[in-house]
C-alpha cells in the first residue's frame, strides 16, 4: 500500500520502510497511520531528517 493510499486510516499493524522516501510528508503520513508503537514496525535505519517537527 502506498502512502497516499494509506492516508486516512487507522492501522494496527504496520510494516514501514521509510530509507527511499522523499521529503518529510510521505514519512508522517506512513507512521501516523499506526494506532500503537507496539504495532508499527520500521524495517531498517533511515535518515533521521525524515522525521521532524515544526517549533510552535
Amino acid at each position: 500500500m502506498t502512502a497516499h493510499k494509506a492516508q486516512g486510516l487507522s492501522l494496527p499493524h504496520l510494516v514501514i520502510d521509510l530509507h527511499g522516501t522523499r521529503g518529510t510528508e510521505a514519512p508522517y503520513v506512513m507512521v501516523s497511520r499506526a494506532t500503537s508503537l507496539e504495532g508499527l514496525m520500521i524495517l531498517r535505519d533511515f535518515p533521521k531528517s525524515k522525521i521532524r517537527c515544526h517549533p510552535s
